[in-house]
């Protein structure tokens, strides 16, 4: 009698086969949805940095116009209201020589760029935190630093400079 040769895989075979698969596609989502959040994280912090700089080159932009005399650091807005200027603040105004007058502060952790107290400017989308201003002397005359914190939902970045002034 002839006996019938099947071909094909038995269920254990099948079975192996399944459980080997699953394994490896399981492995490969994980990895992939790690890079995903990664790659996004760091998406959130290059955004970050970009409106850093972007507050960076505002800043400079129009404070190396301006003379330091022309420069008023307040400590709040009452301050500025009572006109009691402050070393160090949240609060900065400066007149350039054209008579132009600018204001920089915080609204609502929203930073806050006024000319003329008529122009607004937001010129970031990140929330910014703990926006301080400090005038300080340094070797080549004073010096302005610069420290605040811009924020998104998921990370913060500190970001810190100072200024040399014209005299």
């Amino acid at each position: 009698m002839k006996r019938k040769t099947q071909s094909g895989f038995t269920l254990s075979e099948l079975l192996a086969a399944i459980a080997t698969s699953s394994v490896v596609i399981l492995a490969f989502g994980s990895a992939l949805m790690f890079t995903r959040n990664e790659f996004s994280a760091a998406s959130d912090r290059v955004g970050l940095a970009q409106d850093a700089v972007i507050v960076d080159r505002y800043v400079r932009n129009k404070l190396t116009i301006g003379l330091s005399d022309s420069l008023s650091i307040y400590a709040d807005a009452s301050a500025e209201q009572a006109g009691l200027t402050s070393e160090t603040g949240t609060i900065l105004r400066l007149v350039l020589p054209d008579t132009t007058v600018h204001h920089i502060s915080l609204n609502n952790h929203r930073l806050v760029w006024i000319v003329d107290d008529s122009i607004t400017h937001y010129p970031v989308d990140a929330d910014v935190q703990n926006l301080v201003f400090r005038e300080r002397d340094g070797n080549m005359g004073k010096l302005l630093d610069v420290s605040m914190e811009v924020c998104s939902p998921t990370d913060t970045l500190e970001y810190a400079w100072d200024i040399t002034l014209r005299n």
